[in-house]
């Protein structure tokens, strides 16, 4: 696993919470789908895998919010890459503080 990506994506046309939830969730469920390590935050979703798969998720999260309804987003992402070897895994990161697990 050479890449690990934080994902915000904010709907910025949603007209209620209710309607901004539901469109990030059409976009973790698709996220979820893709086969990748993940981790929902209150926040941003981190995803976890190779750098070109990851890269295409995040390209997607865009398409699929749009199918959602979603005309207007501002996605946000942190990138960390490692050209060899991998990068610390959220779980090695965080599984301290989560002992009941994600």
């Amino acid at each position: 696993m050479n890449c690990s990506v934080a994902i915000q994506y904010l709907p910025m046309d949603a007209s209620c919470d209710e309607e901004t939830c539901r469109i990030v969730d059409e976009v973790i469920t698709f996220i979820a789908s893709s086969g990748v390590d993940y981790f929902v935050g209150p926040f941003e979703t981190v995803i976890e895998g190779d750098y070109d798969l990851c890269m295409e998720i995040l390209k997607n999260c865009q398409l699929v919010g749009a199918k959602a309804g979603c005309t207007h987003v501002m996605t946000y992402a942190k990138i960390n890459f490692k050209s060899e070897g991998d990068v610390m895994a959220t779980e090695k990161k965080i599984g301290k503080y989560h002992p009941e697990g994600r």
